[in-house]
């Protein structure tokens, strides 16, 4: 596709000529424009989208004049990256998740980043709202991702309507399992969340700009208590099990199981090379409850505070992250919807997979990229398991979690 040359020649020739002047100056500056300018930009990323970052940064090189090496880390980006921020290293760019923009933005180790009305159009408005934090963009989104619900068809033909029918269908495939959900015996709280939602639970209180207050907590909210009511309920029926968890969710399901999963596009490599008749569509809520709302989450681009080359590193996000050439290709490798909407519609089209993906993700809340949501993940958790297990009641166990939350925001 035709590429926006123009505006990265000019930043870089500027770049360069500011780099130059600093090297001309007297009284022995080359240090300086060593330090200033090191001909190198840096990124960090994981296993999946180093091979095809290493790949495409050669135009960005060839059109730039600026060495790009884009380095591995497998498993701890996200503490790598703090760790060497916080020191005053690390990379130019860091790619990952929407949520990391909270605590990295208080601890000040990313930078703003402008993009211009057009590019915030072009881009799916819930991408532009999960990398906002106190006004401020800090990352530049490319690929979506929520959970969805995997259906093995020959087990059962039709889609679910509502989580009852769902139970219904799978009790009727009379297989192992009705469904299999993460769940754990410390709980799962980003699997848990749709059902959570359907009952109008929620984490921290929106007002409605896309703004969360970690003082108002919703886990022991009336929505909040019922969904823990259900789990429990959902327990004692056999339907969730804390002994299904991340080791054993694909495999059982794969294994024909179950008729039913829970679980995201990560699943799908497994699910097609057994060779299963499957289809992918929405979670569905309780019957005479509100949708269930997965959590959205979406990976971008961050540039660092301390940045060696923050002007080549703002250029790369702003506008070679924004290519569809880019967008289609990460998405190819991740199997995730690009966040660039001509991208998605290109990746859409006749891939059934996306878009049923696309469809549960519909009513997706973005995961909450405050801080505070640090807190939730172990005590959300572990009510949810307790309740499952039948160890307290619903209510206590959203009290007790509540509690907990609220306690470790208040420090």
């Amino acid at each position: 596709m035709r590429r926006r040359t123009l505006g990265i020649t000019a930043v870089s020739a500027a770049a360069l000529g500011a780099a130059a002047a600093c090297g001309s100056d007297d009284g022995g500056s080359d240090n300086e424009t060593t330090e200033e300018f090191s001909g190198e930009l840096v990124i960090w990323a994981d296993e999946t989208r180093t091979p095809v970052l290493k790949e495409f940064v050669k135009d960005f090189e060839n059109t730039v004049g600026v060495k790009v090496t884009v380095e591995e880390h497998v498993e701890t980006l996200r503490e790598d990256f703090l760790t060497a921020a916080e020191q005053g290293q690390g990379p130019d760019i860091v790619v990952g998740a929407h949520d990391w923009s909270g605590q990295f933005a208080a601890d000040g180790v990313i930078a703003p980043i402008t993009l211009s009305a057009d590019q915030q159009a072009a881009l799916s408005e819930a991408a532009v709202k999960a990398f906002t934090v106190d006004g401020n963009l800090y990352g530049v989104a490319y690929a979506l991702e929520n959970l969805g619900l995997i259906r093995n068809t020959d087990l059962a033909p039709e889609a679910p309507a509502t989580f009852e029918e769902l139970i219904a269908a799978g009790q009727a495939a009379a297989t192992d399992e009705v469904l299999t959900m993460e769940v754990g015996v410390d709980g799962n709280a980003y699997s848990a969340y749709p059902l959570f939602s359907s009952f109008g639970g929620y984490l921290f209180k929106d007002d409605g700009t896309g703004t969360l207050d970690p003082t108002d907590v919703g886990v022991d909210s009336p929505g909040g208590i019922a969904a823990f009511e259900k789990f429990a309920e959902l327990g004692a029926a056999g339907v969730l099990k804390t002994t299904i968890d991340a080791t054993n969710t694909i495999p059982f399901f794969v294994d024909g199981k179950t008729a039913f999963m829970i679980s995201g596009p990560w699943a799908l490599t497994d699910v097609q090379g057994a060779g299963l008749n499957y289809e992918v569509t929405a979670i569905p809520g309780f019957e005479g409850q509100g949708p269930a709302s997965p959590f959205l989450g979406v990976q971008g681009f961050y540039v660092s505070q301390t940045a060696a080359n923050a002007v080549f590193a703002q250029e790369f996000v702003t506008n070679y992250v924004l290519t569809e050439d880019l967008q289609l290709k990460l998405a190819e490798a991740g199997g995730r919807l690009p966040a660039l909407t001509a991208a998605a519609e290109a990746f859409s089209e006749g891939n059934a997979d996306v878009q049923g993906f696309a469809a549960a993700g519909e009513n997706a809340i973005p995961m909450p990229n405050i801080p505070a949501m640090n807190a939730v993940w172990e005590p959300f958790g572990r009510a949810q398991a307790d309740a499952v297990d039948g160890v307290s009641t619903g209510e206590a166990a959203a009290t007790t979690a509540a509690q907990a939350i609220r306690d470790a925001v208040a420090g």
